[in-house]
């Protein structure tokens, strides 16, 4: 069986049935496309891509599948299970755009995501290949996107996409080792190894220790607001996003009439197509917007989004009062849910079943009812940022904390 040696795992084995799928243009592509757009800026060593990223998640669900059949005893994911969950797992994130998520605001319009191009991709581009290995391309496309293929067995689209996955469980650790921004410790392993299937759904057995539990969430909110909140990446990443917009109807962004449409765009040939943005040349000499003021609200409900509408006419009203031009201000609403929604569970969808085994039964809890930890970080992170360019920095900031004192 072939290996690739990774930066976390060592030595991972690659399924030689997996081989064909890893060497398709859609998971080729992912070389290309780095896991955090904007965040060299900050971390010099976050260059690294959504390619190594999607090997590893294939790799941990290979062995949350062998964990949950030693811990139950039993057989409880069949080979062909197990083959169908590590493949999604491999292409799960194939509709990821260049520069990341930033790519995405492209198409929101339309209400689409990443997860719906995955879902498009898989069950088009790669569908033929998906067959030849005797799985079904739609339900792989669930499982790589968390949505359910067996109302009995919901654990099968937990193990990628749920809530404690194996997409997360990888990136937190991945983006903290190459960022070198070492926010918090999580033994994969032990969560690994102490997972269970309880009545359909993925539990975390007690003893595997709650705070290893709760190591995960300190890690996924010190992660937001250290790595992919960080002032200055988000700035780089503004900056993208409106040369994107610049760019568009030139170049057809955003517009995929088939598959190839969006496969051709990669972080090279973007770059390469942008460049000559006044954002980009500002961006190529690190020339960074600057963050002028900050609010942070934690709440234990979601807020009201803003429309795109009314984040411009806050703009506009910042500027009139700033005395400068609309189109040097610049809003940013940067979102957390601290406890990720699970689409496919019986179980609160905002909390995590932990399930006490003994001689005299199972007993299964809420985390919230087990760690004032984790009841305390459950909630929403609403932050709302406002940049400008260097030489403004004084009448923007002044004018920002004017607008949105009351906000």
């Amino acid at each position: 069986m072939p290996f690739v040696k990774d930066a976390l795992y060592s030595y991972m084995t690659i399924p030689e049935h997996l081989e064909p799928l890893i060497d398709t243009l859609p998971v080729q592509r992912l070389r290309r496309v780095r896991q955090l757009a904007g965040t060299e800026y900050v971390y010099p060593g976050a260059t690294h891509t959504r390619f190594e990223h999607s090997l590893g998640v294939m790799h941990l669900a290979g062995r949350l599948c062998d964990s949950l059949n030693d811990n139950a005893g039993k057989t409880i994911v069949g080979d062909d299970d197990k083959k169908a969950i590590m493949a999604a797992a491999l292409v799960h994130d194939v509709g990821h755009g260049p520069f990341s998520h930033v790519f995405e605001k492209l198409y929101e319009a339309q209400h689409k995501n990443h997860e719906d191009i995955t879902r498009w991709l898989v069950q088009t581009e790669l569908a033929g290949m998906i067959e030849n290995m005797g799985l079904d391309p739609a339900t792989i496309a669930s499982l790589a996107t968390g949505h359910a293929v067996d109302d009995d067995r919901l654990f099968m689209s937990q193990i990628v996409a749920g809530t404690i996955d194996c997409d997360s469980l990888d990136y937190l650790v991945r983006d903290s080792y190459y960022t070198g921004a070492v926010v918090g410790n999580l033994d994969v392993q032990r969560i690994l190894l102490m997972t269970r299937v309880l009545n359909g759904n993925l539990a975390f057995d007690i003893k595997i220790g709650v705070p290893i539990i709760e190591g995960y969430f300190l890690l996924r909110v010190n992660s937001f607001k250290q790595i992919y909140f960080h002032k200055t990446s988000r700035s780089a990443q503004i900056m993208i996003y409106n040369a994107l917009e610049n760019k568009k109807d030139e170049f057809q962004l955003g517009v995929f009439d088939t598959p190839k449409d969006f496969l051709k765009w990669d972080d090279w040939t973007l770059w390469t197509t942008i460049q000559d943005d006044p954002f980009m040349v500002k961006l190529k000499r690190r020339e960074m917007l600057k963050m002028v003021f900050e609010r942070i609200n934690v709440t234990e409900h979601q807020d009201k989004r803003l429309t795109d509408d009314e984040i411009k006419e806050m703009e506009r009203e910042i500027a009139e009062n700033a005395g400068v031009d609309e189109n040097v201000v610049f809003i940013d609403l940067p979102y957390l849910a601290t406890v990720p929604y699970a689409h496919a569970t019986s179980f609160d969808p905002e909390d995590i079943p932990i399930c006490d085994i003994s001689d005299e039964g199972t007993i299964i809890q809420k985390l919230s009812d087990l760690s004032a930890l984790f009841s305390v970080l459950k909630g929403y992170y609403n932050i709302i940022r406002v940049y400008t360019w260097d030489e403004h920095r004084e009448e923007v900031a002044k004018a920002a904390r004017q607008v949105l004192a009351g906000t």
